[in-house]
C-alpha cells in the first residue's frame, strides 16, 4: 500500500518537474514558472526554491527529472518480515498494545502503529485491533441494501426520506470490555 501511494507521489512529481523542464528551455522565468504551477496545482505546488532549484538543474544541462540517490538510512521497519509478524501477533492476541510490540519487536512504536494502520488495514476499536476490510459478502450485502434503499426511494413519495436510516461502523458496547477493565486493575 505505502509503495502504490509512493509510486503516485513520485509520477506526480515526475509531471511537475517536465512541466519546469520544459518551460525552462523555452527561457521562461522560475517565478513564471512557480506562479504558473500555482494556479495549476493550488496546495499541491513545489515551493518557490524548488522550482528555482530544478530549473537551475536544467539549465545546467541535466536533464534527468528523477531525485538523486540520498544519503541516510533507508526506511527498514517496514518491511515484510516485520509486517508479518506484526500481523501473527495481533492475531494472536487483538488486545494486544502498541507498546507490547515496541517491547517485542524493538522498532519504533511509530512504526508499528503505521505497520497496523497503514499496511495491515487495522483500527484500534475499544482496545482491540479489528480489520477494517470488508468481505466480498459484506460489500455484496451493503449494494443490495442500498439498491433496496434507492427503490424505496423511487416508488414512494418525499416524506418517506425521513424513514430511511442509515448507520455508520461505530461499535457501542454496555459493558467494558476485559482488555480495557484489565489495564486499570
Amino acid at each position: 500500500m505505502v509503495e502504490f501511494i509512493a509510486s503516485k507521489v513520485d509520477n506526480f512529481n515526475l509531471k511537475w518537474r517536465a512541466y519546469i523542464e520544459f518551460r525552462t528551455l523555452l527561457k521562461i522565468h522560475p517565478v513564471q514558472i512557480f506562479s504558473k504551477l500555482q494556479e495549476i496545482l493550488c496546495v499541491d505546488c513545489p515551493s518557490r526554491s524548488t522550482v528555482e532549484r530544478w530549473a537551475a538543474r536544467f539549465r545546467s544541462g541535466d536533464a534527468d527529472v528523477t531525485d538523486l540517490p540520498r544519503s541516510g538510512r533507508p526506511v527498514s521497519a517496514t518491511n515484510s518480515e516485520n509486517i508479518a509478524l506484526n500481523e501473527s501477533m495481533v492475531m494472536e492476541d487483538m488486545c494486544i498494545t502498541v507498546n507490547q510490540l515496541d517491547q517485542s519487536m524493538e522498532i519504533s512504536s511509530g512504526a508499528i502503529h503505521t505497520i497496523l494502520t497503514t499496511e495491515l488495514g487495522y483500527r484500534s476499536i475499544c482496545g482491540k485491533w479489528v480489520p477494517h476490510k470488508l468481505s466480498e459478502n459484506q460489500r455484496l450485502a451493503r449494494l443490495n441494501i442500498a439498491k433496496k434503499l434507492l427503490e424505496t426511494y423511487d416508488n414512494c413519495d418525499s416524506r418517506r426520506l425521513t424513514e430511511i436510516i442509515t448507520g455508520d461502523e461505530t461499535w457501542v458496547y454496555y459493558s467494558t470490555p476485559y482488555s480495557k477493565y484489565k489495564e486499570r486493575s
